[in-house]
């Protein structure tokens, strides 16, 4: 397994600019199962969880090439066959492709999804909207059988506007006779970004952006090219990192209103924003003041950058609370920034960070050894790393490139001392 191995204390300066968002791509490289031809998709990072999505597809029959960074996808040849489990079992991801699956074939046989140990994530919800629509289910030795034989119009109420149940729904109803209506969807941009695709293939949705969401079923969709939106919460995490650690870092290829909550935060706690129409620019030099926060659905705050948000409390004025309402193991990166002196106290779903002057890592003989258990708070601790003093060895590399290409490249040309060992 790779780590990286990191020498703090250097500003960060310079240009990053961000591909498309991998919760974007996931669901429509699955949404390519419903479509005949070949699709193009624009500008794909090359990270893990999407590489093992392509290695699903691969197994269905689909043609896979990449080019000059751009994903060529072609289904002439796809087949229903059984899901490769040990790839499923790598990546949530892997749940849209029971949606499409569905959509294209009436049945599917997926094992359970994998991905990161940040809480329960349970697909009961997935199974109720399928249900609703005729879909009838079986499970034994982790392998989950799907049948669709008299399909029918419905409407499912969601109890939380789950996002990956929401894009599920819309795919396993977009080709049919029937409609469906989700109430209570997830708003995520993402979501649009989804449904937008589909359209341009030819689907009959509406609504996308608010709560409640009509999907016409249409006889047949064709591959099409489309430009996925950038990943907001990697910009959101080089927004935190350069507001942390200190510098001038210009975030290009970004659509700020996707970040509001977050700038509006930054913004109050003393760091300098700019932001135009694709790229938001942060200058930090001196230090912040603290603003509490607490994570929920889009447009609120989002979970996926409360352990990075968490980072930069730490060194702010004041004492900061944060609230997890979505994943009651979001907090795992604490015992680790408790390593470099972080002062942080765990209740229940809310932790409360009191002020420090300084992350402190260790010498260069004897680094301080930090691990990460899952994406986003992997990352974290890369931010913090960053802005301690002395050196410090990251494991858990394998969590930060599910999310992030090649990230030690981009934080090379801001100026930061890190390398891949």
């Amino acid at each position: 397994m790779s780590r990286f191995l990191i020498e703090g204390g250097n500003p960060l300066v310079g240009e990053v600019n961000i591909r498309a968002a991998k919760n974007a791509v996931l669901p429509i490289i699955a949404a390519v199962i419903l479509t005949e031809g070949e699709t193009l998709l624009r500008d794909v990072p090359r990270i893990s969880d999407v590489e093992n999505l392509l290695t699903i597809l691969s197994g269905l029959g689909i043609k896979v090439r990449w080019q000059d960074g751009d994903l060529h996808l072609d289904t002439t040849q796809i087949r229903n066959n059984e899901i490769n489990k040990e790839a499923a079992q790598k990546i949530r991801g892997s749940i849209f492709v029971l949606g499409s699956l569905i959509g294209r074939f009436r049945q599917a046989r997926l094992p359970l999804p994998g991905g990161c140990s940040i809480g329960r994530r349970p697909i009961d919800l997935h199974l109720y909207g399928l249900g609703e629509m005729g879909v009838k289910f079986s499970e034994a030795n982790g392998i989950l059988s799907c049948n669709l034989k008299r399909g029918r119009s419905a409407e499912i109420y969601l109890d939380f506007p789950s996002v990956g149940a929401t894009e599920n729904f819309i795919l396993a109803s977009a080709i049919g006779k029937h409609t469906v209506k989700i109430v209570n969807a997830a708003k995520e941009p993402e979501v649009v970004d989804l449904v937008d695709f589909l359209n341009k293939c030819g689907a009959c949705i509406s609504g996308a952006g608010t709560d409640t969401i009509i999907i016409e079923g249409v006889t047949s969709l064709q591959g099409v090219s489309h430009r996925p939106i950038p990943d907001r919460i990697v910009a959101g995490s080089f927004m935190l990192a350069a507001a942390t650690v200190g510098g001038d870092v210009l975030i290009k290829n970004v659509v700020p209103r996707h970040n509001a909550n977050l700038i509006k935060r930054l913004r109050q706690s003393g760091v300098t924003v700019t932001a135009t129409n694709n790229a938001v620019r942060i200058i930090t030099d001196k230090r912040r003041r603290s603003y509490s926060a607490q994570t929920g659905p889009y447009p609120g705050f989002p979970t996926d950058i409360q352990s990075q948000y968490a980072v930069f409390s730490c060194l702010t004025t004041g004492i900061t609370h944060i609230v997890e309402n979505m994943f009651e193991d979001r907090f795992r990166y604490v015992d680790e920034l408790r390593k470099l002196g972080a002062r942080i106290c765990l209740r229940g779903k809310t932790a409360t960070f009191k002020p420090i002057k300084k992350f402190k890592a260790g010498t260069k003989e004897a680094p301080k050894v930090l691990r990460g258990h899952e994406l986003r708070g992997s990352f974290s601790l890369v931010v913090a790393s960053l802005a301690s003093e002395g050196y410090s060895i990251i494991e858990g590399v394998e969590f930060i490139d599910r999310g992030y290409e090649r990230l030690e490249e981009d934080f090379t040309k801001l100026g930061a001392k890190i390398i891949r060992i």
